[in-house]
């Protein structure tokens, strides 16, 4: 009989550990990995979603079951203590078996079960939910006085939505990279998306100085010479000035026009030209270079506060904030920056404050200006000339290295 009770008690102390340890190892699997999983046709990770989707159910069952098993342990190990040592193991057996329980029902499964992790997950899962439909009905009758009390209580069951927010999204994509799971350049893709919808236009536009504008009436033989020297795709036009945007000609609407003898050399820009389309400087490029794909408009124009036009921006400038640079599609365009050695770069004037820190890490400060020509202008406080030398908070060394008219075209920039 002795031998029989040992046996039921190991038996009983298993299956208090199999239900404290699939518990904690099913309440600790990744959501979005055991969906990933079932979608893949895994058996047990879709048992585990059932679980996971019901789990008033699971606590129960689990909570039935670690008592049950507790107390039929104890009872057997007091009748083994009993038989083995008398009236004396009335008193040792609550002690013994309160250790047994802890060290080999509590915390040595659950530590095994962790460690394990998705596997002993899957695995459990199955068995588990078998024992919770074997037992629907008596998980449906103790469930009625806690139910009864939450609604007494006014806590209404809430729906667990699989959610993550972006900074747990951005922090598995930081962890993915240092761990090799993603590639560098593919972590940089992911988190240009995020950025992508927090920049406005105006962080990534042309300024309208740096654009190259048709007036109407230009020819199209004068549109010729004008794009033999820019060739860029897209010009727009204006009448009465730059704060007039009329519209908009590609060479590609030109050259169909010619092929089709539609217009000739002599023929005025306009007849050419499609329609513009106006944003505000503060939209965000995210929606806007969604709205731009699907109306099918290449190059849109960047109006300010006032209504005046503050610049353009195209389709290639917005792709460029998620994939890096593309160019445009006729003209090769000059690099933003150039490693001259390991401590001194050359720096496009137009390269904005946030990429030229991401980027190169100079630790430029924010202000007042978006631009590495803008934080020239506001150190100097005048035109710089070209050749004009600085250094910044004795970090930095600044020289002006390319002017064009007024215009800071490119700068020097060594680390002190």
């Amino acid at each position: 009989m002795l031998a029989v009770n040992f046996v039921a008690l190991a038996v009983s102390l298993l299956l208090f550990a199999f239900f404290t340890s699939a518990e904690a190892v099913i309440l600790a699997s990744e959501r979005i990995r055991v969906r990933h999983l079932a979608e893949q046709g895994s058996k047990g990770a879709q048992a585990l979603e059932r679980l996971r989707a019901q789990e008033d159910r699971f606590f129960a069952v689990v909570i039935l079951g670690q008592n049950a098993f507790v107390i039929i342990a104890t009872a057997l190990g007091t009748t083994i203590a009993i038989d083995l040592m008398g009236t004396v193991g009335i008193v040792l057996a609550p002690i013994i078996m309160t250790l047994v329980a802890v060290i080999f029902g509590e915390m040595t499964p659950k530590i095994l079960a962790v460690r394990a992790g998705e596997r002993y997950a899957l695995l459990a899962a199955r068995p588990v939910e078998m024992v919770v439909i074997l037992l629907t009905p008596v998980v449906r009758f103790l469930a009625l006085a806690p139910n009864a009390l939450s609604r007494l209580l006014g806590l209404a069951k809430q729906s667990r939505r699989l959610t993550v927010t972006e900074a747990e999204l951005r922090m598995l994509i930081d962890l993915s990279t240092i761990e090799g799971a993603l590639r560098q350049e593919e972590g940089e893709l992911l988190e240009r998306v995020f950025r992508f919808r927090e920049r406005q236009v105006n962080e990534v536009m042309v300024p309208r100085t740096e654009v190259i504008w048709l007036e109407r009436g230009t020819t199209i033989g004068d549109f010729y010479r004008i794009f033999a020297e820019h060739p860029h795709s897209r010009f727009p036009v204006y009448s009465d000035g730059i704060d007039n945007v009329i519209g908009i000609v590609g060479i590609k609407d030109v050259l169909r026009g010619l092929s089709r003898k539609e217009v000739d050399s002599g023929s005025p820009i306009e007849t050419c030209m499609r329609q513009a389309f106006y944003v505000p400087e503060t939209k965000a490029i995210g929606p806007l270079f969604w709205e731009m794909q699907r109306d099918g408009h290449q190059m849109a124009i960047v109006v300010d506060e006032y209504g005046g036009t503050a610049g353009i921006v195209t389709s290639e400038l917005l792709l460029e904030e998620l994939v890096g640079d593309v160019g445009d599609e006729l003209r090769p365009r000059e690099r933003e920056f150039e490693a001259v050695d390991e401590r001194t770069v050359q720096v496009d004037g137009g390269m904005s404050i946030h990429d030229a820190n991401e980027e190169l890490e100079l630790g430029l400060p924010e202000g007042e200006y978006e631009t590495v020509a803008g934080f020239v202008l506001n150190q100097l406080g005048h035109i710089p000339r070209e050749g004009e030398k600085f250094s910044y908070n004795d970090t930095l060394s600044l020289v002006v290295t390319r002017m064009s008219g007024r215009k800071i075209e490119r700068v020097l920039v060594t680390r002190l």
